[in-house]
């Protein structure tokens, strides 16, 4: 029985130890507010195949706009005083 418990406790550790690994999605560093209306915010990735989220500011919540690519760079933003526009 002690092995198995001790088995059970060491997958447990391993498992925790590749979620906190993982990527964790993040979010813009500060809210989005009336004067902070149409900025736009890239949340980088320590990935080289995910640079980042794109995000923007609109109608009082962080819209995800696109995800930038090593190779198209970040989707172009859309008109601050347009539609809002999320994925």
């Amino acid at each position: 029985m002690k092995g198995w418990s001790a088995k059970a406790a060491a997958l447990a550790f391993f498992a925790g130890a590749i979620i906190a690994a993982a990527p964790v999605a993040a979010e813009p560093t500060y809210a989005c507010t009336a004067q902070a209306e149409g900025h736009l915010f890239q949340v980088p990735y320590d990935h080289p195949s995910d640079p980042g989220s794109f995000y923007q500011c609109r109608g009082g919540a962080w819209r995800l706009i696109g995800i930038c690519t090593p190779q198209g760079g970040c989707p172009t933003p859309p008109d601050p005083t347009g539609p809002i526009v999320e994925m």
